[in-house]
């Protein structure tokens, strides 16, 4: 059976997610990452609370670009190579990402995500709640490591949970490729 995620467990050393962070502060504009509805456009913070800020950092795309690879190559097999601007990510509390899947099915482009990628920033002492968890399949264990690494196929629901104190920091990544069939 195909796995539905590949998972590398503190990957990164605290020094290199330092560094992200370091790079994500000093490249990124920091915005409201509410999500705005499909109907009217209205912003609907029931969906997502948090702050996001984009990156083409070619350090940070390196590390995406490896990881995605081996998880394409070692479970799905999926026809995907582009990586757009990166995502980095804070959630403080009261921050949240309710279920959602990163495949934007009713759209026009020729192109759809195929490959999601987080990279766990913080320290798990650093914050309480903010777990990152799947819908319908199993979670990982040991992603809340610092550096943690997690790649999946972008049609798996997922969610992160509220969080109740502290700061939760993450880099998200896609992978494109032809739209699914």
């Amino acid at each position: 059976m195909r796995q539905n995620w590949q998972h590398w467990e503190g990957a990164l050393s605290p020094e290199q997610c330092d560094e992200i962070i370091k790079i994500c502060r000093n490249d990124c504009v920091m915005q409201d990452g509410t999500v705005f509805r499909s109907v009217d456009f209205a912003p609907d913070k029931s969906i997502r609370d948090s702050s996001i800020g984009w990156t083409y950092n070619s350090k940070i795309k390196s590390y995406v670009d490896y990881y995605y690879k081996e998880a394409n190559r070692n479970a799905f097999n999926v026809e995907a190579s582009y990586i757009p601007a990166v995502q980095y990510g804070e959630y403080t509390e009261g921050n949240f990402y309710s279920w959602h899947h990163d495949v934007n099915w009713e759209g026009d482009a020729a192109f759809d995500r195929k490959i999601s990628l987080v990279i766990q920033l913080s320290d798990p002492n650093d914050y309480e709640g903010g777990e990152f968890q799947f819908k319908n399949i199993q979670t990982p264990s040991g992603f809340r490591t610092r550096g943690s690494v997690l790649a999946f196929l972008s049609y798996n629901e997922h969610q992160v949970t509220q969080v109740t104190k502290g700061m939760r920091r993450s880099l998200v990544a896609w992978v494109e490729g032809p739209r699914w069939r």
